[in-house]
């Protein structure tokens, strides 16, 4: 997987990306999942990675946000960077009794205004009170988006943003 952007190789890197990584190499298993990855993504960029199933565009996600360590090559962030992240799925345990409100809310202070506007951003502000447990896949996905966007972050990542969520449900994004 190569970045098809502006990352080729002795290319002079760009000042003030948000991220960049260079050379990025991850095995597991004796199985190569990223050979000689390059990217950079600057302010105000949309990047789209596009692949079959298995093609380790998640993996590099997550060797970007410094979730996965590389084996070899190099990622750097921003200092302080901000970042917003909505996974492809995410196991909500049912035994933990938690609101919309909350999870969204959880480690950020947030006003009750702050929260109803980015559940409305996403179509979900009527489940503001209602348990998460309670939540279709397509309902849970906007909340976690609105758990992303409600930090107002420098990067925001979407893996499979709209997976689970049905055409008439899909949020219309104004930012």
């Amino acid at each position: 997987m190569h970045d098809a952007g502006d990352g080729r190789p002795g290319e002079q890197r760009r000042e003030g990306e948000l991220i960049s990584a260079h050379g990025i190499m991850l095995s597991r298993g004796g199985r190569t999942l990223l050979q000689d990855v390059d990217i950079d993504v600057a302010p105000g960029e949309i990047v789209t990675l596009i692949g079959p199933n298995g093609a380790g565009k998640t993996t590099l996600v997550r060797v970007l946000l410094g979730i996965l360590l590389p084996n070899r090559g190099e990622v750097k962030r921003k200092a302080g960077l901000g970042v917003g992240y909505v996974p492809q799925r995410l196991e909500v345990d049912r035994s933990i009794p938690l609101t919309v409100a909350r999870f969204v809310a959880l480690g950020r202070r947030a006003s009750a205004a702050e929260l109803e506007r980015v559940l409305a951003e996403v179509g979900a502000q009527a489940l503001l009170e209602r348990q998460l447990t309670e939540l279709s896949g397509g309902e849970l996905q906007r909340v976690v988006l609105a758990r992303a966007l409600v930090r107002s972050p420098e990067l925001l990542v979407l893996d499979e943003p709209v997976r689970g969520v049905d055409y008439a449900g899909k949020p219309n994004f104004t930012r």
